[in-house]
């Protein structure tokens, strides 16, 4: 048994310990330096730290004894005195380690080393243990005394103060690495995204896009193809975070890739051959739900199919409408899944709207969702113009102000900026004219998207009638062969007044002239009996010292 160290050069060492370890940032050099320099500050055979090894909270052994630290000897949770110490963070200083019942040596332990004395003391952070250290067998005496245990705890402070700077600075940096990924990730998500406002046309798409984290799996996208059509919408994938926002990267990919078979291929069967190639690539149990619009500006018609999210919204002029579109299972769930979308005229509002319903669900601080009256109240103030889109996500924000986002979010609008045709025309009732009516008859219903076999009958049916007036409703000698057409919609149907000053018939006339057809010669000749088969309601009067005739003929 050697000489014990003088106090002094054991607090000498202490406190050139204490310089080092505020200084040392490499956990694994730190290790090794407090092994070093415990062993020498409690002059004992051998000292060792013992730190939890993940959630098993087994102790990981690291050691002066160099065969240990070759071994990877770990104890098992609660097992053995440094278990004992670590669970009840008190200070254990025994003489004979080996009659202690707590005693226990792994069997991975093939070391010689003989434990007779032994003290160990926790490693504390408040009430959180943050490990244990042991010095064991002193070389100065058989036990270690009060003096050596005091000393030893010493030691364990600042080694305790060490670990959890270091562990601040691990969590700090990992912290930091994970914000970076996030901000990679979420520029790389960005960049599958369409840009936020575009104008195509007389179109203007608008969107909005506030994800819960930093990466998100809410999306939107828009294409322009070939024949003017324009495919968007926006779709939210299952889950949250990277997870989320790979199936989100995955699903806006292949959205693009096959977004020109909608030039020859119906929305519905687009969206069930999307399904497909979804149910291919994503894992189970994960999906998408969709909400996708088809735009043809030229035909003036719109296709909507919605697959798992809340319906589309359309201004008609006069107050926010739920479209009833038709309701789809998400996509990525079963191949043999099929998909209806439903027909619109554009001219059905001037701005549509789609949204994810992270837009529904928002809380705000007094648990009130979104949905609940704020929603409605928002949509029944707002008018379909172009801060629309602005108001609705300011009021969104103030509602939600100081609570915690629970899902992505988004909306897209689309604003139609086209110039209606005129629901209106003035015109001298004479042959020459009759192509300025078949004219504004067929530009009015180009616009409001209606059939071409819908638009002829319409045409045929009004130049019989502005045929009949140039002939018998005018005197040929009459200069005044003054008419004007007035064109719109009613009720779902298309409602046509024409107005003029010459002689006018009455409905029985009407009816006498076209029951039953026949060759001969009479006012109107077989023109009458295909004016009344092609409109759904006619009506003869006189208003005001001018005759109007009101057809009516529902698509």
């Amino acid at each position: 048994m050697s000489n014990p160290q003088p106090i002094t050069s054991r607090q000498s060492v202490l406190l050139d310990v204490a310089r080092r370890l505020s200084s040392t940032h490499n956990p694994v050099e730190l290790v090794d330096y407090i092994l070093q320099r415990s062993r020498e500050v409690m002059d004992c055979e051998v000292c060792s730290i013992l730190l939890p090894d993940g959630p098993s909270e087994d102790l990981l052994i690291r050691s002066t004894l160099d065969p240990i630290n070759a071994m990877e000897v770990r104890v098992p949770k609660g097992k053995g005195i440094a278990g004992d110490v670590y669970a009840t963070k008190k200070v254990v200083n025994i003489e004979d380690a080996l009659s202690d019942p707590r005693h226990f040596r792994p069997d991975s332990d093939k070391s010689i080393l003989v434990a007779r004395a032994m003290v160990t003391v926790p490693l504390l952070d408040g009430d959180r243990c943050l490990g244990v250290m042991q010095a064991i067998n002193p070389n100065h005496s058989k036990a270690f005394t009060a003096q050596d245990v005091e000393l030893f705890e010493t030691f364990g402070s600042l080694i305790a103060v060490t670990l959890i700077r270091l562990e601040s600075q691990k969590k700090a940096i990992t912290e930091a690495e994970t914000r970076q990924q996030l901000s990679l990730a979420k520029e790389i998500q960005n960049s599958f995204l369409s840009a936020p406002q575009v104008e195509l046309g007389s179109v203007v798409v608008e969107t909005f896009y506030e994800p819960a984290s930093e990466v998100g799996g809410d999306f939107y996208f828009w294409h322009q193809i070939d024949d003017g059509k324009i495919l968007l919408g926006v779709g939210d994938v299952c889950g949250k975070g990277l997870p989320a926002a790979l199936d989100m990267a995955r699903g806006t990919t292949l959205i693009a890739s096959t977004a020109h078979l909608c030039v020859s291929m119906p929305l519905a069967e687009w969206v069930q051959t999307l399904n497909q190639r979804l149910c291919g690539v994503m894992k189970a149990g994960r999906f998408i739900a969709i909400n996708a619009m088809l735009v043809c500006p030229k035909k003036r018609r719109v296709w909507l199919c919605c697959a798992g999210l809340p319906g589309a919204r359309v201004f008609d002029g006069t107050e926010w409408k739920e479209v009833a579109a038709p309701g789809n299972a998400p996509l990525g769930i079963a191949r043999s899944a099929r998909y209806e979308a439903m027909s619109l005229p554009f001219s059905t509002g001037r701005q549509w709207m789609l949204y994810t319903d992270g837009i529904l669900e928002v809380q705000n601080s007094a648990g009130e969702y979104f949905e609940d009256k704020a929603f409605a109240n928002v949509m029944q103030h707002s008018g379909g113009d172009d801060g629309f889109l602005r108001h609705l996500v300011s009021e969104w924000q103030s509602f939600a102000r100081g609570a915690a986002y629970q899902d992505d979010a988004t909306v897209l609008t689309l604003t139609d900026r086209s110039e209606p045709p005129p629901a209106e025309i003035a015109l001298t009732c004479h042959p020459d004219t009759l192509r300025l009516v078949r004219e504004f008859i067929e530009s009015w219903t180009s616009y409001h998207g209606l059939p071409d076999e819908f638009t002829g009958l319409l045409v045929l049916g009004c130049d019989e009638v502005m045929s009949n007036i140039c002939k018998y409703a005018y005197c040929s000698t009459s200069t005044e062969r003054a008419a004007t057409c007035l064109i719109g919609s009613h009720h779902g149907a298309v409602r046509i007044l024409i107005e003029h000053y010459g002689a006018g018939i009455t409905n029985d006339d009407f009816q006498k002239l076209v029951s039953p057809p026949s060759i001969e010669c009479r006012i109107g000749g077989l023109g009458l009996h295909v004016i009344s088969e092609i409109f759904d309601s006619i009506d003869f009067r006189r208003e005001e010292g001018r005759s109007v005739i009101e057809l009516i003929k529902a698509p």
